[in-house]
Formats: C-alpha cells, sequence, structure tokens
C-alpha cells in the first residue's frame, strides 16, 4: 500500500466516507487544502480536516467502519504532505 492509499483509507475510516471515497481527485484536492493551511504556519486541527474531507466528499460522515480508529491527526498530516 502506497501514501496515497494508506491516506485515503485513514480518511475513510476516521472521516466515514463512502465506500469509493476518496478518490484518488478528491485525495488529491485534500492534500492540497491540508498544504495550504500548513503553508500559511496553521497546524490543521481534526475540524480542519474535517471540514476539508466533507468538501470534497460531500457523504463524509454517513458511513461507519468496524474496527479500532487508529488514524491520528500527525499521521495523516504526514501522509497528506508527502511528496
Amino acid at each position: 500500500m502506497n501514501s496515497d492509499q494508506e491516506l485515503a483509507h485513514k480518511i475513510k475510516i476516521k472521516f466515514g466516507t463512502a465506500p469509493n471515497d476518496p478518490t484518488s481527485y478528491q485525495l488529491e484536492k485534500i492534500k492540497q487544502d491540508i498544504q495550504a493551511l500548513i503553508a500559511k504556519g496553521i497546524s490543521p486541527s481534526e475540524k480542519d480536516w474535517e471540514e476539508i474531507v466533507k468538501k470534497h466528499c460531500p457523504g463524509a460522515g454517513s458511513y461507519f467502519y468496524k474496527g479500532a480508529d487508529t488514524s491520528d491527526l500527525i499521521t495523516l498530516m504526514q501522509l497528506a504532505t508527502k511528496k
């Protein structure tokens, strides 16, 4: 699993996106928005992540996946900013 696949999976579990979300296009947009916040010196909060994911994956929050949520903001940020 590459870093984009891992990030997409963690976003799906943490934010309850549709089974096929985020798509590669949605994921790229999420990463761009997160990187834009970081470029402004803002460390994205969980609320920032939630708003950005919801913006690009409107169904976020509508799904629930069983299992432990091991995705934390630091891991998400590292995956989103990985080149």
